[in-house]
């Protein structure tokens, strides 16, 4: 049942491929961001993404001579990651191979993670003459799909892995004087999550096989709640600083395991288990600068700061009773680091690009297939079409290059008995991802 636990573990924490920001969080969440590569998502406040990095910035949204309406936002992302892990060794240990380790058979993973849409809808409203401003929120922050070939070499580890989220987010803006600005709210966060396993047969002849293994699905599902406040600071009409910070979310996964297929005299640990977890996301914050150059040249710049310092194990407690299982994560807090610039081109055009660089909150002892995370660079570029009063199209692209990194896991199955059996994941991974953004702006 220690099996079970650690795929309890493996869904709360964030299953995904390598297709997120720094650890499992996806930045993905404002077409023009993506466009100057997230440089200045905390200062620039010139569409309605700014609810997610920044609410401050909503006071800046709307002509103070005449604030207008509501005005709304849809968009999309889609994340294109390509990337492979190849087997460079595995091997396992079971009664079935007299205690040596052997070669585990089964083929290498090529491009687990289809191609995947992620949307946000973003609308807000001015009061008391523009001074003030309501804004809603609706994306998905953390959280992709993986499936891999039931028969790949990393099987035991997962097979086919997701987490998806919906985060609400409901925030307010004040103008304090004509410098100052403040904003934050209330976030609610839903996560449900599953992932598949295989289990080895420890007693098979010669070691474990794709035909010989058992399996092992756990699902489960939580909702939490969290807060963001944010500062703007406006120098003057073409430069500003802001400060965002965005609260850490306790999740409280509640599931169950199904384990399948484990013949005479192991078919006991067959059945289903119920369990909770309780897991930190971490605490995220933000500053950022922009400052406005000859010619209308707008440069940013931003510093994202990850608390994933906090999340050094989950604890999974059982229903009927049994001892807690613990594993061990040991993130370390990570960091982001971007520039960008935009320039408008006539009335009705702006264009804009950006680098970004992210640091990994992942450490090598604990590092496993369904988060093979590394460092990375990002290149993107977008634009931004004016199509009328009330009517603007945004569109950008991304393409993230990470640093080739490994696998060198050790997972180990029906600990403390006759048949303990433990399987050494050694994979050689590479990855890239390109994301094509595009979004809708109108005002009522």
């Amino acid at each position: 049942m220690k099996k079970a636990a650690w795929l309890v573990l493996a869904v709360v924490i964030g299953l995904s491929d390598r297709t997120l920001a720094t650890g499992f969080f996806i930045n993905q969440q404002s077409v023009r961001g993506l466009g100057r590569v997230d440089a200045g998502n905390t200062v620039v406040a010139d569409e309605l993404g700014t609810i997610f990095f920044n609410p401050a910035g909503l006071t800046k949204i709307w002509d103070p001579s005449r604030p207008g309406g509501i005005k709304i936002s849809i968009g999309t992302h889609v994340i294109i990651p390509r990337g492979d892990q190849v087997n460079h060794g595995s091997t396992a240990a079971t009664p079935g191979t007299l205690g040596a380790f052997a070669p585990v058979a089964g083929g290498n993973s090529h491009n687990p993670t289809d191609p995947t849409p992620v949307p946000n809808f973003y609308s807000a409203m001015p009061m008391m003459n523009g001074r003030a401003a309501f804004g809603f929120g609706l994306n998905a922050p953390f959280g992709l799909t993986t499936t891999f070939a039931p028969d790949w070499h990393g099987r035991y580890d997962a097979t086919d892995a997701s987490l998806r989220t919906i985060n609400a987010g409901f925030v307010g803006s004040y103008r304090l004087d004509p410098h100052w600005s403040i904003g934050g709210g209330l976030d609610v966060q839903y996560a449900k999550s599953s992932l598949s396993s295989a289990i080895p047969n420890p007693l098979a002849p010669g070691g474990p096989t794709a035909a010989t293994d058992a399996s092992i699905s756990t699902s489960g599902h939580d909702y939490t709640p969290g807060y963001n406040a944010g500062a703007l600071y406006s120098v003057n009409d073409g430069s500003r600083v802001g400060f965002h910070y965005r609260s850490g979310m306790k999740h409280e996964i509640s599931g169950s395991s199904t384990i399948a297929g484990l013949p005479a005299p192991l078919a006991a640990f067959n059945g289903v288990v119920d369990a909770k977890a309780d897991v930190n996301l971490p605490a995220i914050a933000t500053v950022g600068a922009m400052t406005t150059v000859a010619h209308n040249l707008v440069l940013l710049g931003e510093f994202e700061w990850f608390d994933w310092s906090t999340f050094k194990e989950v604890r999974i407690r059982f229903a009927d009773g049994r001892a807690d299982a613990v594993r061990t994560a040991n993130y370390r807090d990570a960091y982001a680091v971007a520039f960008g610039a935009e320039h408008p081109l006539g009335n009705d055009w702006t264009l804009r690009g950006g680098v970004h660089f992210d640091t990994t909150p992942t450490v090598d002892a604990f590092r496993d297939t369904t988060v093979p995370d590394s460092d990375r660079v990002w290149l993107g570029f977008g634009a931004s079409w004016r199509a009328g009063r009330k009517v603007s199209l945004d569109f950008a692209f991304n393409h993230v290059f990470f640093e080739d990194t490994n696998i060198a896991l050790t997972r180990t199955f029906f600990d403390g008995t006759p048949v303990a059996s433990s399987v050494r994941i050694n994979s050689d991974v590479r990855t890239v991802v390109n994301t094509i953004s595009v979004d809708f702006h109108y005002a009522f």
